[in-house]
């Protein structure tokens, strides 16, 4: 029994592998994959044989946990209760959405999505270990070259159909994650750091605001930096450690339900070079289902239905690939 790997960088044609995943070692290079608290790290040995020939869908044992729209906005309102009254200043909370979908369409949907979105780094995996997910992720965690190092703080959306301004909210929601991102950087002793943003980027049917940052590696492991960025107020929350625990208890321990592979990090690790992503924009599949993986960031100015609305608009990324197939 094989395990499945292809995946599409931006701007560069799309690889696809036939082997085996086996646990992450720091010394291991290729294709890696995490789940969102590093409890489960994976490598990716391959062979020579046929991809399209040999692939399989691997389906996990038991289908995630959806909870309701109502379940949400209450947990959301509570979250923001909390905001307000203690030191947290933003927390993301995630939810899960499911829709039909035909799995044995997962290689033409690979396909779909290396066109539709050329800038997202897009991924499908497929392993008895996590079962089958597909991703398209706008937001790179850290990207390595010769001795130059990069991130991004991707945090602040809209629906780009709108036409309407940025909101303070959205604002200070990306300042939040450009602040830690600078100051992870600066801790662990980075130098030459240089900070390009607030900008509007889009990533499909939203718009994001994106500030980038460059910086020397000197010498340091950009695997030890990731390790030390991830997981960002983009996908946590802000202070890191309380916020950690916070979605803990409300996903997992009231939610009934885990992150799994969503907002873990995916990439390739080379001996030149380094690209690692947060695993956004991604869903997990079953043979008739399709799992989507969203959430909301939310700050004391939030609203728990405008929150709920956003977590839908990302969630079109791939349904409306779905769609075309």
């Amino acid at each position: 029994m094989y395990d499945f790997i292809a995946y599409r960088i931006p701007n560069e044609n799309p690889v696809k592998k036939v082997g085996k995943f086996k646990a992450f070692k720091k010394s291991d290079k290729g294709f890696v994959i995490s789940n969102f608290d590093h409890s489960k790290i994976y490598t990716f040995e391959s062979n020579v044989l046929p991809f399209e020939q040999e692939f399989t869908s691997h389906f996990s044992s038991e289908e995630p946990h959806c909870i309701s729209k109502e379940a949400y906005l209450k947990s959301g309102d509570e979250l923001i209760d909390l905001l307000k009254s203690n030191e947290l200043k933003k927390v993301v909370l995630s939810r899960i959405k499911k829709t039909t979908f035909d799995s044995k369409l997962l290689i033409e949907l690979f396909d779909k999505l290396c066109v539709s979105y050329p800038k997202a780094f897009i991924h499908l995996v497929s392993s008895p270990l996590f079962g089958t997910w597909i991703g398209a992720t706008p937001e790179t965690l850290i990207r390595s070259s010769g001795s130059l190092g990069f991130s991004m703080a991707l945090a602040g959306t809209k629906d780009k159909s709108t036409g309407k301004p940025w909101k303070k909210k959205e604002y200070d929601e990306q300042q939040l994650v450009s602040d830690f991102i600078l100051e992870t950087l600066q801790i662990g002793g980075q130098k030459e750091i240089e900070k390009q943003g607030p900008y509007e980027t889009d990533a499909g049917n939203l718009n994001h605001l994106c500030t980038d940052f460059s910086f020397l590696l000197g010498d340091h492991d950009p695997i030890d930096i990731a390790k030390r960025l991830h997981p960002t107020p983009a996908v946590a929350g802000l202070p890191q450690k309380q916020s950690i625990e916070l979605i803990t208890n409300m996903e997992v321990i009231k939610g009934g339900y885990s992150r799994d592979l969503y907002s873990g990090c995916i990439g390739l690790i080379e001996e030149s070079k380094t690209q690692l992503y947060v695993n956004l924009r991604c869903a997990q599949f079953f043979e008739k289902y399709a799992y989507l993986y969203v959430g909301g960031g939310y700050t004391k100015d939030s609203v728990s239905e405008s929150e709920w609305n956003e977590t839908e608009r990302k969630s079109e990324t791939l349904l409306k690939i779905f769609e075309m197939l």
